[in-house]
């Protein structure tokens, strides 16, 4: 009887021990997050934002499909 008490035991402690290192790598394995600290500026709106949200169009940079329709404003 105590045999089997003091197995169980060792069963309990080995299966936590487990447990905790398989959760312990989940939490490793997930790469920090980074961000691309670039900037653009809007030719239309002069407003800034990240290079990956910017519009393209005839070389210049817009915030938005609307704003590279209009093109740069004048002024």
């Amino acid at each position: 009887m105590l045999a089997r008490l003091v197995l169980l035991i060792l069963v309990i402690i080995a299966v936590s021990l487990v447990w905790r290192r398989l959760r312990g790598m989940r939490r490793r394995a997930s790469p920090p997050r980074t961000v691309d600290a670039r900037a653009v500026r809007c030719a239309h709106c002069q407003v800034y934002l990240p290079s990956q949200d910017a519009v393209l169009r005839e070389g210049e940079v817009f915030c938005s499909a609307e704003h590279a329709a209009r093109g740069r404003r004048t002024s």
